[in-house]
């Protein structure tokens, strides 16, 4: 992209020193010919992962990025708004925080626009949108939170639609296609808000898991089985948990995703203590079979999978 976008932390209205650790952690491993021992270049150059491209300018009171791509590019920014607090600022679009508290420490011009995004769900796909939205997404209203399952549309376990719920009967403008466990809900047509509010659970007597795996209160096990969507699985899908609370479903993961995880295929090498395990881990696919459920720990942020198959 030729335009750039900004990371800013403010307290007060003024710009206030983010975690430099952070940023040197972030940003350290991709920066093209490496980071000084101490301090930042006036600019420098980062390459990513998936080998796109970002000109750095700044330091610890505040950073640009220029001339950026798309893709892994977004996720750093993403992970550095999340570790540092700052406010994502892309040029000629809201400033997307990751805490509602923050917007009174925005400069007083950048506050009523202001768009909050839960630290789970910020990511760089959902600042992608922001950049540049899709024409359908501009029409449909915002999805209720969903602590749980932070993106149900990039899951896929809720998509466009103009369809009238079954449930409640309103054009909501979405709908959820993952599974129903009842023994009289329909398959298919209820909208997210439905779920959100647990009146879909109410009416049908239904969940939207198989499982819960984990000693967690009840009160997760309401939330996470009748008040969050689930997604479709091999086999009946289950939820994971961690520090006494339900994780955050990411989405399916192939062994390419999960090398970035490998707290993830140390449980998944724990479920297939044998000497095939090399074999299977190879053959996971994001979008066919075998293939893994990746989760994020709410609160240590540590991530999680299991796997299944036909």
């Amino acid at each position: 992209m030729s335009y750039s976008l900004y990371l800013w932390r403010f307290v007060g209205g003024e710009p206030a020193p983010m975690d430099e650790t952070a940023i040197r952690d972030v940003l350290g491993p991709v920066t093209v010919g490496g980071m000084p021992a101490t301090g930042f270049p006036e600019f420098w150059d980062i390459e990513a992962e998936d080998g796109g491209e970002a000109e750095v300018y700044g330091d610890g009171l505040g950073l640009s990025f220029n001339r950026f791509a798309t893709g892994d590019v977004l996720d750093l920014v993403a992970e550095l708004a999340r570790r540092t607090g700052a406010g994502v600022i892309p040029q000629d679009c809201p400033v997307i925080l990751t805490h509602e508290a923050d917007r009174g420490h925005l400069p007083e011009s950048l506050r009523a626009e202001a768009i909050v995004v839960a630290p789970e769900a910020l990511t760089g796909h959902a600042i992608q949108l922001l950049i540049s939205p899709q024409p359908e997404a501009r029409r449909r209203p915002a999805l209720p939170a969903f602590p749980y399952h932070p993106s149900p549309v990039a899951t896929g376990s809720v998509t466009a639609s103009d369809a009238p719920c079954v449930c409640c009967g309103q054009e909501r403008g979405w709908v959820y296609t993952g599974p129903v466990h009842a023994i009289d809900a329909p398959d298919s047509g209820i909208c997210p808000y439905c779920i959100a509010f647990g009146k879909a659970a109410e009416r049908y007597d239904a969940t939207f898991a198989d499982g819960i795996e984990g000693d967690v209160s009840e009160e997760v096990v309401e939330a996470v089985l009748r008040r969050t969507p689930g997604f479709v699985a091999w086999q009946s899908p289950y939820w994971l948990t961690h520090c006494g609370d339900g994780a955050a479903f990411l989405g399916r993961a192939g062994a390419k995703e999960l090398e970035k995880h490998p707290e993830a295929v140390d449980r998944l090498r724990a479920e297939w203590p044998d000497d095939r395990f090399d074999d299977f881990l190879a053959a996971l696919d994001e979008d066919g079979g075998p293939t893994a459920y990746l989760f994020r720990c709410r609160h240590c942020a540590t991530h999680l999978a299991y796997a299944d198959f036909t």
